[in-house]
C-alpha cells in the first residue's frame, strides 16, 4: 500500500514551520498552527494508506494547534484522528475535555468539532486516522471520549496499542485485502477500548445516581417534621443543584411534593391515634409533623383520608 514520506531535512532551517503549515492539509485536515520557537521547529512523518484508515508515525517540535468552525466549513475529511504517544507530551482539550497524555497513553480527537492542542514537548507519535461513521456507529456520544487518556496498560487498550505499533511498521508492505483487514481490525479494537470505556462511565452513573436518590429520600424521611424542608434544601445536602436532584426523581418516578405530603400525613394520621399523645392539640401534632398551616392540614387531611383529623381522632378512640 502506498506509504507517505514527509521530511523538512532538505528544507532551510529558517524556512521549516513555514513551510509545515502550507503543506500540512495534505496530511490530514484544515488547522491553524503557531510556534513560538520556529527556528528550532522540525517534522517529519512516515505514514501507508489502508482503506479507510491512515497510519504512521510522526515527529513534530513543539507547537500549538487549533481546529476552528472555519477550518471545519471546509474540509472532507472526517475521520477520527487518534494520537499514541512514543516520546514527549502533548495537551488537547475539545468538548470540555482537558488531558495531557504521553507514552504509555493515546486520546482521540473528532475534526467534526473545534479543538486545541499544544505539543508541550518534542512529539514522537503514531497517528491513526479511523473512519468516523463506523466508530460513532458503536460509540453514540463520542463527545464524551474526546481529549480523554487512556492507558494503554488496560487489557484492550494494550491489546489494540499493540496492534497499532506493529501496523505502523508493516503497514508499507500490505496490500489489496489484507490492507483492507488491517484497517477493520485496528478501528475494531481501539473503537472497542472507547466502549468499554463508555460502557464503565455508563455503569459508575448508574450507580452513582440510584446512591444518591436512595441517600436524598432517606434525608427527606428523616427531616419530614421540618416545615422549611424543601428540594433546594435536600438538594444542597446532596451537593447538587435543585434542577440535577429534580431530573434524577423524574428518572425515578419519584414525585416529592405528593410524596412529602403523602407522608406527613401518614405520621399525622398515626399520631392521632397514638394513646400517649392523646393530650396533644391536633395543631400541635400537625406542627410536630411538618405543617405549619393547620387551614392547610385540614385539608389536606380530609382530602386524604375523607374526614376531618378530629372525626379521625374520635373515631379511632379506644
Amino acid at each position: 500500500m502506498a506509504s507517505t514520506v514527509f521530511s523538512l531535512d532538505d528544507t532551510p532551517v529558517n524556512q521549516r514551520f513555514s513551510h509545515f503549515r502550507e503543506v500540512v492539509e495534505s496530511f490530514y485536515i484544515p488547522i491553524g498552527l503557531e510556534c513560538e520557537h520556529p527556528e528550532r521547529f522540525n517534522a517529519w512523518v512516515t505514514g501507508s494508506e489502508l482503506g479507510e484508515v491512515s497510519v504512521g508515525t510522526c515527529f513534530l517540535a513543539e507547537q500549538r494547534v487549533s481546529r476552528k468552525p472555519e477550518h471545519i466549513a471546509r474540509s472532507e475529511d472526517d475521520r477520527i484522528k487518534l494520537i499514541l504517544p512514543l516520546s514527549g507530551a502533548i495537551a488537547s482539550h475539545q468538548d470540555g475535555n482537558d488531558v495531557v497524555v504521553r507514552r504509555g497513553e493515546f486520546y482521540i480527537t473528532d475534526p467534526t468539532r473545534p479543538y486545541e492542542e499544544q505539543i508541550l514537548e518534542d512529539l514522537t507519535f503514531i497517528y491513526l486516522l479511523l473512519p468516523r461513521n463506523h466508530v460513532v456507529s458503536k460509540i453514540d456520544q463520542i463527545e464524551k471520549v474526546t481529549a480523554t487518556s487512556f492507558a494503554c496498560e488496560q487489557p484492550y487498550a494494550r491489546l489494540a496499542s499493540d496492534f497499532a505499533h506493529s501496523l505502523s511498521a508493516v503497514g508499507p508492505a500490505l496490500e489489496g485485502s489484507k490492507a483492507v483487514q488491517a484497517a477493520s481490525v485496528v478501528t475494531d479494537l481501539f473503537t472497542m477500548v472507547l466502549w468499554e470505556h463508555m460502557s464503565q462511565v455508563r455503569t459508575h452513573s448508574t450507580v452513582y445516581r440510584s446512591t444518591l436518590f436512595r441517600r436524598a429520600k432517606a434525608f427527606i424521611d428523616e427531616h419530614l417534621t421540618e416545615p422549611d424542608l424543601s428540594l433546594a434544601k435536600v438538594a444542597a445536602a446532596m451537593g447538587v443543584s435543585s434542577r440535577y436532584l429534580s431530573d434524577l426523581f423524574s428518572e425515578a418516578a419519584f414525585n416529592y411534593r405528593p410524596y412529602v405530603l403523602e407522608q406527613r400525613l401518614l405520621r399525622c394520621a398515626q399520631n392521632l391515634t397514638d394513646p400517649r399523645l392523646a393530650y396533644l392539640a391536633i395543631a400541635e401534632i400537625a406542627l410536630q409533623c411538618g405543617f405549619s398551616d393547620n387551614a392547610h392540614f385540614s385539608r389536606a387531611f380530609k382530602a386524604a383520608y375523607g374526614i376531618s383529623p378530629r372525626e379521625y381522632r374520635a373515631c379511632h378512640k379506644i
